[in-house]
């Protein structure tokens, strides 16, 4: 919630505001009641107040005076004016100190909720820029732009405790976070100078409906090394994956046992019959000791790279881009076990021309389709499922016709799209990476510099 400071020599007004607008509902709280100005601008910076509500005429600072203070230190603050006189002058100096509203007493409530709702709705659209920003500096590594965007959230410590939670609502509020940045559907980033509150976190895991998580590292992170430890606990976030059950990891999984696990997988890969023993050892032993969501990600690249499912290295279309999709795909590593079990003995039969018409007409079918669909989840193997065809067959169309493989066809259609809501629309770049069928916002930020040459923060 944002925060209200009232300030008012008179105490019945001050009563009067806090009692008859509904706080909470407009997404507010009242942080602090000041009688002078001189107490208006000092809790204005102890609490971090986000929006002044102040009478005109106070003594040590009268509004006016106060307004300029105030812009100086923080110069997105939301002022609303309250005053007894119908003064044009002083409405005059208002309006060009950029305060956002102007109220005579006795004041129209309904008013005075109209210009909360301005202000709420203008702090919102500046933090969301901010966050893009403070999220394209973290993925240059540019730490001096990175300290001063900090600086404006209020953030003035050199280390920051964050945490990140998966699949579950914002957060937020109730881990009582400094500042809460999108990452991507369902993905979020949360800052604090103290450490968050534990019991609060695991409350919120067992009240989860659905299988998620949170990631919450239990030592303060140098500002230098914030992007790096961001996607470490983004993964330690992920680790429902791993559990098949929603959970809070604190730490993550140890290096050592997971090159033990990729050593024995390395072994199971001389035979067919190895491999399957292996296979069925892990579903019966605990993995959340031995991997996380990534190294998941990594074996299954490699099991579908080796010679007995049927693909080939080269064929990169059957890889997943990143360990999001494998948890959009599958429900849980449990799942990715199975089903590379049931495949284990049956190769993909070669491409077969489509029974349903020409080439021209299946490409047709399937690039209209991928127009229409790109911000979903569309594996190769879905696409394939879709349109009752082969993989391979699907994947040989693609190639053939526009001479990219189905992932950079696919890419590339998504980083237009983002290309024409860039410069379009006024929505957040979280926002954009969603709408566009990118799950992570760092793996879009990549993949756009890739194609288009510059991070989208930059791209004009």
């Amino acid at each position: 919630m944002f925060r209200v400071i009232i300030a008012d020599d008179e105490n019945r007004i001050v009563k009067m505001l806090a009692a008859s607008i509904p706080w909470t509902k407009l997404g507010l709280s009242v942080a602090s009641f000041a009688s002078d100005g001189m107490e208006a601008l000092r809790l204005a910076e102890e609490k971090k107040a986000d929006i002044i509500i102040t009478d005109i005429r106070m003594p040590g600072l009268n509004g006016l005076e106060l307004c300029e203070k105030l812009h100086e230190a923080n110069p997105n603050i939301q002022i609303i004016l309250i005053s007894g006189y119908a003064d044009f002058s002083y409405a005059q100096r208002a309006i060009q100190l950029g305060v956002l509203g102007y109220c005579l007493k006795p004041v129209d409530i309904q008013y005075l909720q109209k210009l909360l709702r301005q202000a709420v709705q203008n702090i919102r659209r500046e933090v969301s820029l901010q966050a893009d920003t403070l999220l394209d500096y973290m993925e240059e590594g540019e730490e001096g732009p990175l300290r001063r965007i900090l600086w404006k959230f209020g953030f003035t410590a050199p280390e920051l405790y964050l945490a990140v939670s998966v699949r579950m609502p914002d957060c937020g509020e109730a881990l009582e976070a400094g500042l809460t940045v999108r990452l991507g559907k369902r993905k979020y980033l949360y800052l604090r100078e103290k450490p968050f509150p534990r019991d609060a976190a695991c409350r919120l895991i067992g009240e989860s409906r659905e299988k998620g998580g949170i990631g919450l590292p239990p030592s303060p992170i140098p500002i230098s090394q914030l992007k790096e430890k961001v996607s470490e606990t983004e993964i330690m976030a992920c680790q429902f994956f791993i559990t098949g059950s929603s959970c809070l990891t604190e730490f993550p999984v140890s290096t050592a046992l997971t090159d033990e696990f990729f050593a024995r997988f390395q072994e199971a890969l001389t035979c067919a019959d190895s491999l399957l023993a292996f296979l069925q050892q892990l579903r019966r032993q605990n993995c959340a000791l031995l991997i996380d969501i990534a190294s998941a990600y990594r074996f299954y690249n490699r099991m579908l790279a080796s010679p007995y499912l049927g693909s080939s290295p080269g064929d990169d279309e059957y890889f997943l881009n990143g360990y999001e999709q494998l948890a959009e795909n599958y429900g849980s590593f449990a799942d990715v076990l199975e089903e590379m079990e049931s495949c284990l003995y049956l190769p993909e039969p070669e491409p077969q021309p489509s029974q349903n018409g020409s080439n021209a007409t299946s490409f047709m079918k399937i690039i209209k389709y991928l127009n229409e669909n790109y911000e979903k989840d569309v594996s190769l193997k879905k696409l394939s499922g879709l349109f009752h065809l082969n993989s391979s067959y699907v994947s040989f169309l693609i190639k053939n016709e526009t001479g990219l493989t189905y992932s950079q066809y696919l890419t590339e259609l998504r980083i237009g799209k983002a290309k024409e809501l860039l410069t379009t629309t006024d929505l957040s770049l979280a926002e954009i990476s969603e709408a566009v069928g990118f799950n992570d916002y760092f793996y879009f930020i990549k993949k756009f510099k890739k194609v288009v040459g510059v991070t989208p923060g930059h791209f004009t």
